[in-house]
Formats: C-alpha cells, sequence, structure tokens
C-alpha cells in the first residue's frame, strides 16, 4: 500500500511554483546562460508560476531562487573568496 501524503491546495500551489521555477531555470539556462544568471532569470519564472498558479505559486518560485542563489554562494568557481579562511 503507497503512502499518501494529503495537503492543502495552499502547499500544493507553492509547491508548484517551486517546481515551475527550478525546471524555468533549467530551460532558461540551456537556452540562454547569460540571461539566465541575470535579473530576467529570475523574474521569468516567478511570473510564469504566478500566471499558472497565483500568487502562492509565485511564493514558491520566488523561495526555490533565494535557496538556489544562497547556496550557489558555497559552491562554484568564487566558492574561496566567500569562505572566510584563516592564514598560518
Amino acid at each position: 500500500m503507497a503512502f499518501k501524503l494529503k495537503t492543502g491546495k495552499t502547499i500544493n500551489k507553492i509547491l508548484a511554483g517551486a517546481g515551475i521555477a527550478a525546471l524555468g531555470t533549467v530551460i532558461l539556462g540551456a537556452i540562454s546562460p547569460n540571461m539566465a544568471e541575470g535579473t530576467i532569470g529570475k523574474v521569468i519564472p516567478a511570473a510564469a508560476a504566478y500566471g499558472i498558479g497565483g500568487i502562492e505559486s509565485a511564493i514558491g518560485a520566488v523561495a526555490t531562487s533565494v535557496i538556489a542563489s544562497s547556496t550557489a554562494s558555497f559552491t562554484g568557481a568564487n566558492s574561496m573568496g566567500n569562505v572566510q579562511e584563516s592564514s598560518l
């Protein structure tokens, strides 16, 4: 028997917005990486989520963008500049 989690409509819309933002960012990054890293790359997935699911989905999209940008500061080419190092 499968486990099914019953969630409310608001939670479902927030999760849908998060999924739309994640998928939109991946697609936009494949088409134009420079645009995906800029401001327009953050606005397009949130606007698409709002158009599909309303304000709840837009909140999920923005939350996904904020979480993704905060975790990216600890990885990648600029990660050493973002972490304090102690010298000998």
